[in-house]
């Protein structure tokens, strides 16, 4: 019989009550630990779904975080999106398992995807693109194919769509998902203030409901 895991790593999708998965609820229903980043919608969660938890904030060092959740078993570390996409994920991994702590993953819906199918922008529709690729701004590849559809989040939407537009195809079509709603045109010239989802090809150019449209 395989051991209980005494820490569950969850994913919390965007941070929509709506979109926690049923596993994700019930965890957070019976930790009596959460550690979570200090992201207002992933605070929201836990004090909703978790009430009766101590409400901890991860440390920016894996290994004290890993040992935060050690000491208050059953616990939950909540992470935005999925665990697997968070970029502390693999060292916490190590350092829970460094400390003989038995934990476990529960998937959540990536958040620049989800933040993106709720705006009406789709990712990934044939023929229109054949690929997606989910990355920091960083790390992207040069937007110079159409068909292949690039999503990232970014602090300033349109320094960021600048910055594409002088790597790659400046014509190339971009939506940018913002605090006002969703922005589009060619990347060149983009003018959405903010944070947000940039995703650059041409799928961009239009919604989903008109993408179900033959």
């Amino acid at each position: 019989m395989t051991p209980t895991p005494t820490v569950l790593r969850v994913g919390a999708g965007p941070g929509d009550p709506d979109l926690l998965t049923l596993r994700a609820e019930a965890a957070l229903a019976a930790a009596a630990t959460v550690v979570t980043d200090p992201d207002p919608a992933m605070v929201a969660l836990a004090t909703a779904f978790a009430p009766g938890a101590s409400l901890l904030a991860a440390a920016p060092d894996p290994a004290a975080t890993a040992a935060l959740l050690a000491g208050g078993p059953p616990a939950v570390r909540l992470y935005r999106g999925d665990p697997w996409l968070h970029p502390q994920w693999a060292a916490e991994a190590a350092a829970l398992a460094a400390l003989t702590v038995r934990h476990e993953s529960v998937p959540g819906p990536a958040a620049p995807l989800a933040l993106a199918a709720a705006s009406g922008v789709a990712v990934h529709h044939r023929p229109r693109a054949v690929c997606a690729t989910l990355a920091p701004l960083a790390d992207l590849p040069a937007p110079t194919d159409p068909g292949r559809t690039l999503v990232t989040e970014v602090a300033d939407l349109c320094a960021a769509a600048a910055a594409l537009a002088a790597a790659g195809d400046p014509a190339l079509p971009v939506a940018a998902v913002g605090a006002d709603g969703v922005t589009r045109g060619p990347l060149a010239e983009l003018a959405a203030a903010g944070a947000g989802l940039l995703v650059v090809g041409a799928v961009a150019a239009t919604t989903l409901d008109r993408l179900a449209v033959p």
